[in-house]
């Protein structure tokens, strides 16, 4: 082993061990789309261009609001982050998550009853900050995405 090796691995080795992050803190967040989501009733005004997640069927949509701007950023705690879906007609969306770079509790998300249309409002709790893979699921739909999230 080279000397320039082990002094390298002798720096690094305490890092990851402090951070628990054996990839250097990186995280594979999924790339939104600029596209226009569907007219729904439920919205207000008429629809226009703005980042989402969505499958390849178009069945699920995410809003990604907090991708347009520097500014924002979804963040860890209880107050958690309100979130635009848009799904099947009435269909029931039931929505997890899980931290990828280490252990934590569970995303917490709050889907209200009874949306009648495509949109559904929802708030999303993320226990920690970290990278995070979100899915949102239907009868028949699957949607996962990956955000890194704030403190």
């Amino acid at each position: 082993m080279s000397l320039l090796f082990r002094i390298f691995i002798i720096l690094l080795f305490p890092y990851i061990m402090l951070t628990g992050c054996t990839t250097l803190n990186t995280c594979p967040v999924t790339e939104p789309v600029w596209v226009k989501p569907p007219d729904d009733s439920a919205v207000q005004n008429p629809p226009s261009y703005g980042y989402y997640f969505l499958i390849e069927d178009r069945s699920i949509w995410a809003s990604a609001w907090w991708t347009e701007s520097d500014e924002y950023s979804l963040r860890a705690g209880e107050d958690g982050n309100k979130v635009g879906w848009f799904r099947p007609a009435g269909a029931e969306l039931k929505i997890t998550g899980r931290r990828l770079d280490a252990q934590a509790l569970n995303l917490e998300a709050h889907v209200p009853c009874c949306y009648p249309t495509r949109f559904q409002a929802t708030g999303l709790s993320f226990p920690t900050e970290g990278c995070w893979e979100v899915t949102a699921k239907t009868e028949d739909s699957t949607l996962s995405f990956v955000v890194q999230v704030e403190p």
